[in-house]
C-alpha cells in the first residue's frame, strides 16, 4: 500500500503542478476562472488567506493587484516555489497543515481562497468551520471542489478501483454536487453568492459539452460564499 499522503504527493510533483499553468489547458481554464472571480469580488485593499496554495499563482496575483496576502500549504516544496516567484512584499508565505492548529497569529480577513483543498482533508467541516472564523463579518469564501456530476469523474472512479489510475485519485477524500456543497456552506454558516463549473477540457467533456448540461461536463464546481454575520 502506497504510505504517501497528500501532502507528500505534492510536494514529489511541485515543480510538474507550476508548469501546468503554461502547458495545459484545464490549468489555464483554472487561472482564468480563478481571476475572473478576483476582478469581481476582491479590491487592492482587501487581506486576503490562500489555504492550499500550491505553488502561490493566486496569491502573488492577488498581491501584485494591492492585497496583504498570506499563503499557507503544507507542502515544503510548494512553499519553496512560492517564495521563489514572488514579485510583491504584499505577499507571505507559510508552511502549515490543514486545517490549521490554532488561528490566533491571523487578523480577521475580508477573504479566504480554498482552490481544489478540500478534496484532500479527511474534516472538511472543520477546514469550513475555520475559514468561517478567520473572516471578517461579510466576509468572502472563494472555494472549489471536485463536481460529484462529471462524467469524468464517474469514469474516474472506476478506472481507479480497476486500475489504480489516476495516482492522485487515491488521496481524494470530498466531492460535491452543487445542491449538497450549497447545504452544506449554508450549515456552515455562509450564504451562497455565485457558483458555477469550470475544467471540462479532458476527452469525454470535450465531446460531450455540446450535447450536455455544464454540470455533466465540467470537473470542478467553484463558489463564493459570504459569511453569515448572525452566526458571530
Amino acid at each position: 500500500m502506497d504510505s504517501k499522503n497528500a501532502i507528500d504527493f505534492h510536494n514529489d510533483r511541485a515543480i510538474e503542478f507550476d508548469s501546468r499553468y503554461e502547458l495545459s489547458k484545464a490549468f489555464q481554464e483554472r487561472f482564468h476562472i480563478w481571476t475572473a472571480l478576483f476582478e469581481r469580488y476582491i479590491t487592492a485593499t482587501d487581506q486576503v488567506i490562500d489555504l492550499g496554495c500550491g505553488s502561490g499563482i493566486f496569491s502573488n496575483y492577488l498581491a501584485k493587484k494591492g492585497c496583504i496576502v498570506t499563503g499557507i500549504d503544507g507542502s515544503e516544496a510548494m512553499i519553496a516555489l512560492c517564495k521563489q516567484k514572488r514579485t510583491s512584499t504584499m505577499a507571505r508565505f507559510a508552511v502549515g497543515n490543514l486545517p490549521l492548529k490554532t488561528l490566533t497569529h491571523f487578523p480577521a480577513q475580508d477573504v479566504v481562497i480554498m482552490s481544489s483543498i478540500l478534496e484532500y482533508l479527511n474534516d472538511m467541516t472543520g477546514m469550513l468551520e475555520q475559514a468561517r472564523l478567520l473572516l471578517k463579518p461579510n466576509g468572502l469564501l472563494l472555494v472549489s471542489i471536485p463536481n460529484r456530476r462529471s462524467l469524468y469523474r464517474k469514469v474516474e472512479r472506476q478506472l481507479f478501483r480497476l486500475l489504480a489510475r489516476p495516482v492522485y485519485y487515491r488521496y481524494i477524500r470530498n466531492t460535491a454536487t452543487e445542491t449538497t456543497f450549497n447545504r452544506q456552506l449554508t450549515e456552515s454558516g455562509f450564504t451562497p453568492v455565485e457558483t458555477g463549473y469550470f475544467s471540462g477540457q479532458d476527452p469525454i467533456s470535450r465531446v460531450l459539452k455540446p450535447f450536455l448540461a455544464a454540470q455533466y461536463v465540467n470537473n470542478l464546481l467553484v463558489g463564493v460564499f459570504r459569511k453569515t454575520p448572525a452566526l458571530d
